[in-house]
């Protein structure tokens, strides 16, 4: 019984490696100087809205 469980799980693996790289898309990586890749980061307000600081028990407080 374990041994059908593996098997059927191994199939599944397959296939599902197999059809996941037959449909993706080769992307070439770009590389560019660090200012610019640090100026195409995108910057948002902070956002608190529900945080509580005593929610974080073990935060060592001390340092």
């Amino acid at each position: 019984m374990i041994m059908m469980r593996a098997a059927v799980a191994a199939a599944a693996l397959s296939l599902s490696a197999t059809t996941a790289h037959a449909t993706e898309e080769r992307t070439v990586p770009q590389v560019h100087p660090i200012g610019v890749a640090l100026s195409a980061l995108p910057v948002a307000a902070e956002d608190r809205t529900g945080y509580q600081r005593t929610a974080f028990r073990h935060w060592n407080a001390v340092g």
